[in-house]
C-alpha cells in the first residue's frame, strides 16, 4: 500500500503523530540523574508550527510549500544538538546557546532519514532534509528552508530570548544584574533592530518581532524595579510624606 502523504490543507503535525513522537524521544534530553530537559524539544515543536503557519502568508502560499516536509524539518532541524549531548560533546545547559552550525544541521538531516525516513513519502523526506541542510544559507532558493530559518529567528525574539539568556546565565553562574546589563547594551547599540532587518524576510514577522520586543522591554523594566526594590521604596516615601 502506498504511503499516505499528509494533505497541505490539514495540520501536518496532527497527521504526523508517529514522526512527532520519534522527534520528541530524540530531542528530550535526559541527564545521568534521569531528569528530563524539554528545552530543545519545545523549541523545535514551536519552530515546526511556526514554519507551517508562515506558509499561509500571501506571498508564500502561492508557491505551495510542502507543509508536511516543513513540519518534519521543523521538528528535526536542531536534532544535532541532542545527538551531541548524548555523545558527550556538549553539556546539556549549552543547548541552543549559540547559532546552530552546519555540522549540527547535517546531523539533524541524517537523524530524519535514519529515525523516521521509512515512515515518510520519499519526496517529503527529501524536501525536509534539504530544508534542514539549507536553513543556514541566507541565499537559499528553497522556500521550505527559508521558512524554517524565519520560524527559528522569530522564535529567538521576545520573552523566549529572556528565558534563553536566563538559562545560560544560571548555568554559568552569572547574576541577574548581568542579564539586565546585556539587555540594556543591546538596546543601546540597536542590536535588535539590526537583527530583525538582517534575519527576518517578511514584514509580518518583522512586525511581530517588534511587538514581542515591546513586551520584553516591559518585562525587563519590571524586573529592574523588583531587583532594586523601587516599588517598596516609593511606597515608603509616599507614606512618609502623608505622615
Amino acid at each position: 500500500m502506498a504511503a499516505h502523504r499528509p494533505s497541505n490543507r490539514d495540520d501536518p503535525l496532527s497527521e504526523l503523530a508517529a514522526v512527532t513522537a520519534i522527534a520528541r524521544d530524540l530531542l528530550v534530553v535526559v541527564d545521568a540523574a534521569g531528569r528530563r530537559d524539554l528545552w530543545l524539544w519545545e523549541h523545535s515543536e514551536r519552530v515546526s508550527r511556526l514554519a507551517c503557519m508562515l506558509a499561509e502568508l500571501p506571498e508564500i502560499s502561492s508557491t505551495n510549500p510542502n507543509r508536511a516536509a516543513l513540519a518534519v524539518a521543523g521538528l528535526f532541524h536542531d536534532a544535532g544538538w541532542a545527538l551531541q549531548v548524548r555523545e558527550g560533546r556538549i553539556d546539556r545547559w549549552q543547548l541552543l546557546s549559540r547559532p546552530t552550525n552546519e555540522l549540527q544541521r547535517e546531523l539533524g538531516a541524517t537523524a530524519v532519514e535514519e529515525s523516521a525516513g521509512r515512515m515518510l513519502p520519499r519526496d517529503v523526506l527529501q524536501v525536509a532534509m534539504l530544508a534542514i541542510r539549507s536553513a543556514n544559507d541566507r541565499n537559499t532558493a528553497q522556500v521550505e528552508a527559508q521558512l524554517i530559518a524565519e520560524a527559528e529567528n522569530l522564535d529567538e525574539i521576545g520573552v523566549l530570548y529572556v528565558l534563553r539568556q536566563f538559562r545560560q546565565s544560571q548555568a554559568e553562574g552569572r547574576s541577574l544584574d548581568q542579564l539586565l546589563t546585556t539587555w540594556k547594551t543591546h538596546l543601546e547599540y540597536r542590536y535588535w533592530e539590526a537583527r530583525i532587518n538582517d534575519t527576518l524576510r517578511f514584514e509580518a514577522t518583522r512586525r511581530i518581532a517588534r511587538e514581542r520586543l515591546a513586551g520584553v522591554a516591559a518585562m525587563m523594566n519590571v524586573l529592574a524595579r523588583d531587583m532594586a526594590c523601587r516599588d517598596l521604596a516609593e511606597a515608603i516615601q509616599e507614606l512618609s510624606i502623608r505622615s
